[in-house]
């Protein structure tokens, strides 16, 4: 098996300092930077921070690709969103899915192309807990989790190696340092205003703007009210989804490719041995 891993790449502080990390510890790292639709803007920003990091590990070093995953969305979040978000929330109704269809994303790319490992910016301080506003629950343990062992049932290998790894202003300070861009919203900003969409540097992207996204957020992102957000209510919401869905979706486009998925798995099998 090649000494190569995948990364869920946007570019912004933690999926650039990942892509920096894995850079020094694999042969080639494939960044996905993954194209959800939905108000799904800027995709192509980080290219900025993409030839910083060929510049400092190699030309040949990474593959970055734009990656379509709006059908695969599509089928796990949005065509549930209503029912979803009266049960659990809008959080867990739009942004866990879309999270999980990059899990997706990455299991598929990782079949098509023989490689057993993937990786993302997951991290301890962005999981919500206190009286952090700036979190997400894609970052809470239980959720990743929901995700490393729907990827072994496919012989591929989630590896989330930023978890607690060091912090975020180290990771902040090293990337600074190394010459990296970094977008307004992900300097060290614990509050946001509503006025921030009238300033000019709220619209200099150097990672991909999720404005769907934003909006879900708009009581954390416009009055920075703490939003209501469980492991159980997102374990409840998207465990049965990739159960059902979720195989669906890979079973139907490895068949539309015309390939067996069967004869796939059975051929990686020995990789997790």
């Amino acid at each position: 098996m090649k000494n190569e891993v995948i990364l869920q790449f946007s570019g912004g502080i933690d999926s650039l300092y990942a892509a920096h990390y894995l850079a020094q510890r694999y042969d080639q790292v494939h960044l996905l930077t993954f194209n959800k639709g939905y108000l799904h803007f800027a995709l192509k920003a980080n290219q900025i921070n993409v030839q910083l990091l060929k510049e400092i590990h190699g030309q040949d070093k990474f593959v970055h690709r734009l990656i379509d995953i709006k059908p695969f969305f599509k089928e796990l979040g949005v065509k549930t969103f209503r029912e979803t978000k009266e049960k659990y929330g809008n959080e867990t109704a739009w942004c866990m899915p879309c999270r999980a269809s990059m899990a997706l994303g990455c299991i598929v790319y990782a079949l098509e192309h023989s490689i057993l490992f993937f990786s993302d910016g997951a991290n301890w301080e962005q999981a919500p807990s206190g009286e952090k506003i700036l979190v997400t629950g894609d970052n809470f343990p239980e959720f990743l989790d929901i995700i490393k062992n729907f990827a072994l049932e496919y012989k591929v290998k989630y590896l989330p190696i930023l978890y607690d790894l060091n912090t975020r202003q180290e990771r902040r300070d090293i990337l600074l340092n190394l010459g990296a861009k970094i977008d307004f919203n992900s300097l060290d900003r614990e509050k946001k205003s509503i006025f921030d969409i009238f300033r000019r540097d709220f619209y200099r992207r150097v990672q991909p703007i999720c404005l769907s996204g934003y909006l879900i957020h708009w009581k954390r992102n416009f009055f920075n009210v703490k939003e209501e957000i469980t492991p159980e209510k997102i374990v409840n919401s998207i465990q049965p989804k990739l159960e059902t869905i979720g195989k669906k979706i890979i079973k139907d486009y490895f068949e539309q490719k015309g390939f067996s998925l069967e004869k796939i798995l059975q051929e990686r099998e020995s990789l997790l041995t």
